[in-house]
């Protein structure tokens, strides 16, 4: 959970955009300020990239202006709050899942040090995962020098605008082109009703083709995702408003500071919130079962111990098989998986996503496991990885 009262939202430093484009450009997004200190974090990111054999991220100015609020937004040793972020990236028209972040305050005489100190930290926010875009937003106050940097991996290319806001009633197509190495694609979009309708399009040639149809007023939750080695993929998500304006503030306050719990009451606290979220749904609660929560902390150990989030692992195959050879034999079971920093934002992260929400409030599920493994320090915060079993 978080410690301390939730500060107000606020109003983001630039204006909205109109529509998720491929570009930023394309939404005639301009740059932010350019400076010596922008210019040689930059720099660091890109000699990261190579030192790793890979190819440099390309900065994008819609996470730039994203990563410039949380920096004028977040102070001493907060955290960005998860809804704030997804809040950003929607605002400034960007449709992939949340980027790692890093955040970073120094004396505005220690500027000089400050690219080579934060060198070893952008190395290990690089490693496992294909980055390639990056946004960095700084902000001077009389004697502190703030930064926010992100680095986030694309893996869909849009191939024609959505619109961020439709009228009443209105539609509008979805084409993206996935990433090699992704199959059976899916698209799954959460109603203002909380109802989440999936769309199983063909892929063609390596294009998805699906459409958002407005049936009432408010705001729709679309998400796609894809099949690749480690299990079902997000590769975006994002809310479109039917009807209503899209919002204009942040739902709250950028920071927020975790409350320090262990591994065992952060399991506790996640089977309160999937129970209040399945209550809210009109579903029965789940029950938490001590051999689903087993398999489940087993499976957030090889998750954490071999650097990867996914639902299949090659020692142990995908979640039925780890259920079966355990002794179990349900008709059914599903499962989430996620990291995030608390109990809260890591459910606050599945109920906005479609498919994992739709797993949470399925009236099918009578019994949960919950395994909770705290990975290394990131950025001096150790982040918390969850697994969600379901079973009837």
């Amino acid at each position: 959970m978080y410690e301390g009262s939730q500060m107000p939202g606020f109003p983001p430093a630039g204006q909205g955009a109109k529509k998720y484009a491929p570009t930023a450009a394309a939404d005639g997004r301009g740059p932010v300020p350019g400076d010596d200190l922008r210019r040689s974090l930059l720099a660091e990111v890109r000699a990261v990239a190579r030192k790793q054999g890979r190819k440099p991220p390309e900065v994008d100015a819609r996470l730039d202006w994203a990563m410039t609020d949380l920096a004028r937004q977040v102070r001493d040793d907060d955290l960005p709050a998860l809804d704030v972020v997804d809040f950003l990236l929607a605002h400034y028209g960007l449709v992939e899942p949340s980027p790692h972040i890093l955040l970073s305050s120094v004396p505005l005489r220690g500027a000089a040090e400050l690219s080579a100190h934060a060198r070893g930290e952008i190395a290990e926010m690089m490693r496992g995962e294909s980055i390639n875009r990056a946004g960095l937003g700084i902000d001077r106050t009389a004697d502190t020098l703030y930064i926010a940097l992100a680095l986030q991996a694309k893996r869909v290319e849009l191939l024609e605008a959505i619109p961020r806001h439709l009228p009443a009633r209105g539609r509008a197509p979805i084409a993206v082109r996935i990433g090699p190495g992704l199959t059976k694609p899916e698209v799954a979009i959460t109603a203002p009703d909380g109802s989440v309708r999936e769309q199983m399009p063909p892929l063609q040639k390596g294009v998805v083709r699906a459409e958002i149809q407005c049936a009432a007023d408010g705001r729709y939750q679309v998400e796609v995702v894809a099949t690749e080695a480690t299990g079902s993929a997000v590769l975006a998500n994002f809310p479109v408003y039917c009807g209503v304006e899209p919002p204009s503030t942040s739902p709250r306050g950028a920071g927020v500071r975790p409350a320090v719990v262990s591994a065992e009451e952060a399991e506790q606290q996640l089977l309160a919130l999937i129970n209040r979220d399945r209550k809210r749904a009109g579903v029965a609660p789940v029950t938490l079962d001590e051999r689903l929560t087993a398999i489940a902390r087993a499976h957030t150990h090889d998750m954490v111990d071999h650097d990867f989030v996914g639902h299949v692992s090659p020692r142990t195959g995908g979640p039925a098989d780890r259920v079966h050879r355990a002794g179990l034999a349900p008709s059914f079971v599903s499962e989430n998986v996620g990291r995030g920093y608390t109990a809260e934002e890591a459910e606050q992260g599945f109920m906005a996503s479609p498919g994992h929400r739709a797993n949470i409030v399925d009236p099918r599920p009578r019994k949960v496991g919950i395994g909770v493994v705290f990975g290394e320090a990131v950025t001096g915060t150790k982040p918390m990885f969850v697994t969600q079993l379901f079973t009837n």
